[in-house]
């Protein structure tokens, strides 16, 4: 008897089959999507392109059997990484494949497959875990989205740990999709729709050892070279910092977290920290302060004013009027210049960290935030050195306690009591924040109920111009804007204006209340970083690829110590944020730690430090510390050794005489 061959798909056998309630759900779809698109704003060929794209596949199911429907789920499947990536990097304000190197996007894609692999290991059905995994990736791009929008700045690893403050201020915000977003969102509903014109997958697919246990071997070789060992630095990937949408949102979160661990520096050891500590000795100058007759002042206040800057200054605006009249009219027992801020648009409490403990977040890892991960029981402080020096330590905060961790760190750093939200009287709000005036409101009155002559110490981190800045103008008069070329463009830029506006005024209060005070009071104001007021405001002033230096005018926050008692004034004076407390010291002529004292030697060799670079005695800017003189990268590597003892050492290890002053008697 002849056998028969059976082929893998019958002759005359329909591949496609087109159902009859597609198309009227077809029909329904394309009007609404249509006329959707239309009304956003959408040109009317684009529109039409986008609606028959999205309802042409709907009817359609393909009745492929075999390897022929194997082969095309597999394609798809392959395919969903590619579109994943492309549809994040488009969120990212990138080209998916011109925007970097090939080695780059190879890299990027690598962890889309690793992830999408994950995906159908879990799922078990490619069609069904590549759906999954490309809208999960969808879903990261739109929350980095978010977050460039916001803050400037793409998702860093230690944001995960920063959900709770995120979700405090979440509410305050404009979610109304842009351009970008509305075509991700079309182009991922293509795709999955196209998904589901594939042969459905019966039951869950087998896994076979032969082809699982290469592959896993091949992404776990590829995990533990990227990161256990020097790949990354041979062939120069670095985290992409100021420019933080380099390398792709992917790869430079991978790479960061890669570089997420601290370990010792280069020549590291108690020997080494000795002589440091012994060479500042030596070279240490008791410093008589700024004061007329060493004055010390009752009341040190510090006021950390949320997203306070100077864009005019900066980048030579044109306005109706000056939206700081006030701060910049102030000479007399003044002494004022511009602090580098190491974050930008957001990350309040590294400004705040960097403050207080004049540690610098250059040397932690990229977008971490030391407030919840580096301060422990007893760490050193500002705080500490003014609670030694007999000063009552309050701090004050016109939002949520729960904010950047504060309260455990308030605690560790020694604080005596500290404000929030709820304690705030008779409470005024401009948008949704409490204001500047408000706030320093309440702060007069703890002044007023201390004892009289009672040292007092006040940190106070202000909340007015937080962001965001495109949303309703509630209880905020217009009354400064943009003039000339950029007149009528920057709505958001507009709207901050005026709160720097209210700020000032605000300010002019607090300084006319201090002048009528007896008691010596030194006043010390900055901003702690600039504000994410509109992403193309900034490329069309810095271009979208700034150098090194351009990219430091986003850095630039201005400071002004004033006090109600004669002080020698001081004009243009240039640092950074973890120097600035060294300063306040020596104008207040309080005695400063070793630290400080190392800090203040160290600022002659380099002037200014931050997360985006370093700055030489002649002014320019380097973004790695080997382009910069012998003396300054010495000086860069002891700093950085007294760091890292300050926060990663042990109290037995620790040079506990160093960083912290005896207590007054």
């Amino acid at each position: 008897m002849k056998t028969e061959t059976k082929l893998p798909v019958q002759t005359g056998k329909k591949w496609v089959e087109i159902r009859r309630w597609g198309l009227i759900a077809s029909v329904l779809v394309f009007a609404g999507v249509l006329t959707g698109l239309l009304v956003s704003g959408f040109p009317w060929w684009e529109s039409l392109l986008w609606a028959l794209g999205l309802t042409l596949p709907i009817p359609v199911r393909f009745k492929l059997e075999g390897r022929a429907a194997l082969w095309l789920s597999r394609l798809f499947w392959a395919a969903g990484p590619v579109v994943g990536y492309s549809l994040v990097e488009i969120l990212n304000w990138n080209n998916p494949f011109t925007s970097f190197s090939t080695l780059q996007v190879a890299l990027n894609l690598a962890f889309y497959y690793i992830i999408a692999l994950v995906v159908w290991l879990i799922v078990g059905r490619r069609n069904l875990s590549c759906g999954i995994s490309t809208a999960l990736f969808w879903v990261i791009g739109m929350a980095n989205h978010y977050v460039i929008a916001f803050r400037g700045r793409t998702i860093f690893p230690g944001d995960l740990l920063t959900l709770g403050t995120a979700v405090n201020v979440a509410g305050n915000y404009n979610y109304a999709f842009d351009t970008k977003q509305a075509l991700t969102a079309l182009g991922l509903a293509l795709f999955l729709l196209l998904l589901l014109t594939l042969p459905r997958q019966k039951g869950r697919a087998r896994l076979r050892l032969r082809s699982a246990v290469p592959v896993t071997a091949v992404c776990a070789a590829f995990l533990a070279v990227f990161f256990g060992t020097s790949f990354l630095s041979a062939v120069g990937i670095e985290p992409s910092m100021w420019t933080t949408r380099g390398n792709g949102f992917v790869l430079n979160f991978s790479v960061c977290l890669r570089y997420s661990s601290v370990s010792e520096p280069e020549g590291y050891s108690q020997e080494a920290l000795a002589e440091i500590v012994a060479e500042v000795e030596e070279d240490s100058v008791p410093v008589s302060g700024t004061g007329d007759g060493g004055v010390q002042p009752v009341n040190v206040i510090v006021i950390m004013n949320e997203s306070f800057s100077d864009l005019t200054g900066t980048f030579d605006l044109e306005t109706n009027q000056d939206p700081m009249p006030f701060f910049r009219s102030l000479t007399e027992n003044t002494i004022r210049g511009t602090a580098y801020s190491s974050v930008f648009g957001g990350t309040t409490a590294n400004s705040e960290y960097e403050f207080l403990t004049g540690n610098t977040t250059a040397f932690l890892p990229a977008g971490t935030v030391p407030y919840h991960l580096y301060v422990k029981e007893g760490s050193e402080s500002m705080v500490a050195q003014m609670s030694a020096q007999g000063y009552e330590c309050v701090a004050m905060h016109p939002y949520y306690s729960s904010g950047w961790n504060r309260i455990p760190v308030y605690k560790a750093f020694g604080f005596d009591r500290w404000l929030f939200q709820s304690d705030f009287e008779n409470p005024y709000y401009i948008r949704d924040y409490i204001s500047d005036q408000t706030d320093y409101e309440n702060l007069i009155r703890i002044c007023e109920e201390k004892e009289k002559g009672e040292p007092l110490f006040i940190f106070n981190v202000t909340m007015q111009n937080h962001s965001a800045y495109s949303g309703a103008w509630t209880n905020l008069p217009k009354e400064v804007w943009l003039t000339g070329e950029m007149e009528g463009k920057y709505n958001t830029v507009n709207q901050y204006l005026n709160l720097i506006y209210q700020s000032d005024k605000a300010f002019e209060y607090l300084v006319n209340y201090f002048s009528q005070v007896e008691e010596p009071t030194m006043i010390l104001m900055f901003g702690d970083h600039q504000p994410q007021v509109a992403t193309n405001f900034y490329t069309d002033l810095l271009g979208s690829d700034p150098t090194v230096e351009e990219a430091q005018k986003k850095q630039e926050v201005p400071f002004l110590i004033w006090a109600n008692y004669d002080i020698e004034e001081q004009q243009d004076v240039k640092l950074s944020l973890n120097y600035l407390s060294g300063l306040l010291m020596d104008a207040a002529n309080l005695p400063k730690t070793g630290y400080q004292t190392f800090l203040s030697q160290l600022r002659e060799t380099v002037p200014a430090v931050n997360a985006v670079g370093y700055q030489d005695t002649d002014g320019t800017w380097h973004e790695q510390t080997t382009d910069m003189s012998q003396a300054a990268q010495e000086g860069l590597l002891n700093y950085q050794m007294l760091q890292y003892n300050e926060i990663f050492e042990d109290r037995d290890n620790r040079l506990e005489d160093f960083f912290f002053l005896p207590e007054k008697e």
